[in-house]
């Protein structure tokens, strides 16, 4: 059975600070127009995304540019809830076998009204770390792998240097750790720094 591990886009929702809201609207209805319309404007790092490499370096790779393989297959989901940043030692003891994603799931409970800004970040050496065991794709329920404070994004440009790329905002409530089937594909958006994507996960045997 296939698990949705997708953050829902609706009005109101936490998005970063700063960023553009969420917001859905008709702009055609069929009682009038003969069809329903909807028109949404957003920032492309509201709810479950992936970010492009352009998102923190100009001469990055776009979202359109990203191989889309490393986005469908094996991953590990593993829970440091409680952790306040997420380190090589607290990874240290993992089996990875060849698994090129990894999951953090590092909360029990999701505010569907209000950006925390207290959520658990990645430390460089992890990134480093995770690289070298073979890790392409580093996915979190957080909202960002840096602190809201550091403009510097230690976290995001060791990613880029070591070739791995970033899933942020997965909602994983009620997930326990273990192996997964996943599937999350961007958007096609021609020169983006993100995408939103629909992240489904299946248990593997």
């Amino acid at each position: 059975m296939w698990i949705d591990i997708t953050m829902p886009l609706y009005k109101n929702m936490p998005v970063w600070p700063g960023d553009t809201p969420f917001d859905y609207r008709l702009m055609a209805m069929l009682t009038s127009d003969g069809a329903n319309v909807g028109e949404i404007t957003m920032s492309l790092h509201a709810g479950t995304h992936i970010d492009a490499p352009f998102h923190y370096d100009d001469f990055g790779k776009s979202i359109d540019a990203l191989p889309l393989d490393l986005f469908i297959g094996p991953v590990l989901l593993i829970d440091v809830t409680g952790k306040k940043q997420i380190q090589k030692q607290h990874l240290e003891e993992l089996s990875l076998n060849g698994i090129e994603r990894i999951f953090f799931k590092t909360k029990e409970t999701y505010d569907l009204y209000r950006f925390d800004p207290s959520y658990t970040t990645i430390h460089p050496e992890a990134v480093t770390f995770l690289a070298n065991k073979g890790i392409k794709v580093i996915g979190t329920d957080a909202p960002s792998v840096d602190a809201v404070e550091d403009t510097t994004l230690q976290a995001h440009h060791a990613c880029k240097n070591e070739g791995i790329y970033i899933i942020e905002n997965l909602h994983l409530k009620d997930i326990v750790g273990g192996l997964y089937e996943f599937i999350g594909l961007p958007l096609a958006i021609q020169s983006g720094d993100a995408s939103p994507i629909r992240a489904i996960i299946r248990k593997m045997k």
